[in-house]
């Protein structure tokens, strides 16, 4: 019985099984490289999200603690208890609730303010170790969120007959119940948020030496009958929409 002769594969076989695994391994990368962008995309977007609440959850807990308790800054200069847009910074602020777990010789208020630098994109909130300052008093900084192409903050006051306006003649002595604060960051865009503030007296500036605190060191909420604290009219609050 004669044997079979085998044959193997042809040139010309052999030349169309490689293009044909060639092109199934170009679409796999490329597939590969295409999951793998979007997952790097997804997560961070992720991250940067992340990072904007938490600096929203900063932001929303300094207002959510604002007391009216105006300062003095390192020149002896009155500041309101609320502040915007100044020479240095967008928005500046005495909050409550400034917790002192080594039980120092300080006020459980601190003055924060918010400050923008558009060359780096980076928000950065600052704090004081004092309420009326020292001329040598300088603030703690602390980077909050970066990729930050704008941050801005607006006050509103609610009137009876027109919700979220404020008459000419009553800026030198109410409070916005309101403020508006805008976050615009390039990977998410614009990110708006609205924190409401109390409804409460102004307590006029200490008139102890700059640096000390005086009795602050309570850190509650100034008695609108105790005599001397009443709306001061000397200070106004920029920033409020009429």
């Amino acid at each position: 019985m004669q044997k079979r002769q085998s044959q193997g594969f042809t040139l010309l076989e052999l030349l169309v099984a490689i293009s044909i695994f060639s092109v199934l391994g170009l679409g796999s990368y490329q597939l590969l490289q295409t999951v793998s962008a979007s997952h790097d995309k997804v997560r961070s977007h992720v991250e940067t999200y992340s990072r904007l609440n938490m600096a929203i959850q900063v932001i929303q807990r300094d207002f959510s603690q604002f007391v009216p308790r105006a300062v003095r800054d390192e020149y002896g200069e009155a500041l309101p208890a609320l502040q915007f847009d100044d020479e240095d910074y967008v928005i500046e602020l005495s909050r409550s609730g400034w917790t002192n777990p080594a039980g120092r010789p300080r006020s459980e208020i601190q003055r924060v303010a918010y400050s923008l630098d558009y060359d780096t994109e980076e928000l950065t909130r600052h704090f004081w170790l004092v309420l009326d300052r020292a001329e040598d008093s300088e603030p703690v900084s602390q980077v909050l969120l970066t990729g930050v192409a704008d941050f801005r903050v607006m006050g509103f006051v609610d009137e009876e007959d027109d919700d979220f306006a404020l008459d000419e003649d009553d800026v030198g002595s109410a409070w916005p119940l309101a403020v508006e604060v805008t976050i615009a960051t390039e990977e998410i865009g614009e990110v708006t948020r609205i924190f409401q503030l109390i409804d409460t007296y102004v307590a006029e500036p200490s008139t102890g030496s700059p640096g000390d605190d005086g009795d602050e060191g309570s850190g509650e909420n100034p008695d609108p009958a105790e005599p001397g604290l009443v709306p001061d009219p000397d200070i106004t609050t920029p920033g409020v929409e009429n």
